[in-house]
């Protein structure tokens, strides 16, 4: 729908959209290169919002949507919608090649602890120092990722990290302590309408969420109202994924490429009014493409919430135990679409609304009618 009210709106349009493109920057092969490089967290940004691992695409679209990760996920996700599916491969987090592995909940887990390529343990303040400016990417996590002196050697004395590491609820899961919950089954929801209440169709919309509607959610599950909840952090790991298939011919397997993804996993139980606690932990769990973490974090934790919800059908729900919500409230796609198309024109049925309020409103003749009474 385009503005009825300007003359040659086509043109108009047109014009408009050329003149936000003079002052673009030009993203050539090289320029989207660097910015890979320059910017990885905003380019795993658009790539987790947007569904589909391609760097260099997510690099154009946000160059293209000058910044706007909104826009920049809703070109990836219309350029992806018509690339075929050609094939599935199902994989596990202990078999990822390791990049980072924390466990809050635990001193020392069974394999150690990996602190990787992070900036969450430097003092948080502006540099102003030019010379800094090649730092300002993360290293290359497989070439200096550091390590917990507790439990694991540190890479910088030249040890490397293993090649797989265990779970870290093994010790959960062993003693009996983690509630049995609904396990997910991997519905594609790109192909079909997806249910609102299983959790397999769950985990994908939180895969592919708004990162700051998935933070705000999982923040108000963290704070809670009308009892106390206590999230914890058991395990958080980012790795390279091989993404592995065989001939066709001979069925030789063979390595086609790798992406980099941040899996996380959250315990959860609840003290409730009477004072009586949970009896088990309601583990969740949440990936995500890339290294932006918070997002795989929100994404365990609204998934223990509403795991451990589903638990007692009878209950009341918070905002952040309902998957129906939830669903509807992360995708950022289409609350921005809702939002944004209150740019385009509404004349028309706003002026059928004033028509409706004046309606409501007594006549001069009325008023003048009530005074002389």
């Amino acid at each position: 729908m385009g503005y009825t009210t300007v003359a040659n709106r086509e043109a108009a349009v047109l014009a408009a959209a050329e003149l936000l493109a003079s002052g673009a920057p030009a993203d050539g092969d090289d320029e989207l290169s660097r910015f890979v490089e320059r910017y990885p967290l905003a380019v795993d940004q658009v790539m987790a919002e947007a569904g589909i691992v391609e760097p260099r695409v997510c690099a154009r679209a946000f160059a293209q949507a000058q910044g706007d990760l909104a826009r920049a996920v809703s070109l990836v996700r219309a350029w992806s919608a018509m690339l075929p599916r050609l094939a599935h491969r199902r994989t596990s987090p202990q078999d990822w090649l390791p990049l980072r592995r924390i466990t809050p909940a635990f001193a020392e887990p069974s394999g150690g602890q990996f602190l990787g390529a992070s900036r969450d343990y430097e003092r948080r303040l502006l540099d102003f120092d030019d010379r800094s400016a090649a730092r300002a990417g993360l290293a290359s996590p497989r070439d200096g990722a550091a390590a917990a002196p507790s439990s694991a050697a540190n890479p910088a004395d030249g040890a490397q990290l293993p090649a797989g590491l265990p779970a870290a609820n093994e010790t959960l899961a062993a003693e009996g302590l983690v509630a049995e919950c609904e396990r997910a089954r991997p519905d594609d929801i790109t192909r079909a309408t997806p249910s609102k209440t299983e959790r397999g169709p769950f985990l994908q919309s939180l895969a592919r969420a708004e990162t700051g509607a998935l933070t705000a959610l999982a923040y108000g599950g963290i704070r809670g109202y009308g009892g106390r909840r206590d999230p914890t952090l058991v395990e958080l790991r980012a790795g390279e994924i091989l993404v592995r298939f065989e001939r066709p011919d001979t069925g030789q397997p063979f390595v086609v490429g790798s992406f980099v993804a941040t899996y996380a996993e959250v315990a959860l139980y609840a003290v409730h009014e009477s004072g009586e606690t949970d009896a088990a932990f309601t583990l969740g769990t949440g990936v995500t493409p890339g290294r932006v973490e918070r997002r795989a974090i929100a994404s365990a934790l609204l998934d223990a919430a509403a795991a451990r919800a589903a638990l007692e059908p009878d209950g009341a729900r918070a905002p952040y135990d309902d998957r129906e919500f939830i669903t509807l409230t992360v995708d950022g796609q289409e609350a921005s679409g809702f939002v944004e198309h209150l740019k385009l024109p509404h004349h028309v049925t706003f002026a059928a609304e004033l028509e409706r309020v004046r309606a409501l409103r007594p006549s001069p003749f009325d008023r003048l009618r009530v005074t002389r009474g």
